[in-house]
């Protein structure tokens, strides 16, 4: 995926008190599918699922990472604190 724009969502610890390691956390906007390149160990698919319907398969125990549910709550509910200029350099 190539995102055109990239707003800023906040950032988190990863796991408090433990380390101090920050997360921070970004929506991807005005996207358009390019080519996958994984490395030779990854196995993917990638697929458009609407964010309500994400929101839904995360409140439904459907997605199996800790932090998914945060993670589009924050996209759904949070206005972006500061959007990227335009020409930021793009991740990966």
């Amino acid at each position: 995926m190539l995102a055109r724009r990239w707003d800023r969502l906040g950032e988190y610890f990863s796991s408090p008190g433990v380390f101090t390691e920050v997360i921070h956390l970004f929506l991807a906007r005005d996207l358009e599918a390019t080519e996958a390149r994984p490395e030779e160990h990854e196995v993917f698919e990638a697929s458009w699922v609407p964010l309500d319907e994400a929101v839904a398969l995360a409140a439904g125990g459907q997605l199996h990472d800790a932090e998914d549910p945060d993670r589009l709550l924050w996209a759904r509910d949070r206005p972006p604190r500061v959007p990227d200029p335009a020409g930021a350099p793009q991740p990966g």
